[in-house]
């Protein structure tokens, strides 16, 4: 509706606004629809990499980034191997939320 009917009648100064809103509201309806499966999945992913830890999944990606910047991840084995794939899987479940136009 808003971009058939409400957007026509914006002002052409305020058409990237109105854009920009839709956009805004199809980003938020995409992560909505993703549920608990995607929460699921990075908590268990991110608890895997980290089993005695606990925090929310924002902690737990900034001590990922921290043992990143470190260097700690950089030694070829599991562990490496248990980085990139959270890291791959996280990058494209943010990307399918984001621009899902840009994945097949």
């Amino acid at each position: 509706m808003l971009l058939e009917t409400l957007l026509p009648l914006f002002p052409p100064e305020r058409r990237y606004d109105g854009l920009m809103i839709a956009n805004a509201m199809a980003i938020a309806a995409r992560e909505a629809g993703q549920g608990e499966a995607a929460l699921r999945k990075t908590t268990a992913m991110l608890t895997a990499l980290f089993p005695n830890s606990s925090g929310s999944i924002a902690q737990l990606e900034a001590r990922l980034a921290q043992e990143i910047r470190s260097g700690a991840g950089d030694a070829p084995g599991p562990r490496r191997d248990a980085i990139r794939a959270y890291l791959r899987w996280s990058a494209i479940a943010r990307v399918r939320i984001s621009n899902p136009k840009t994945l097949p």
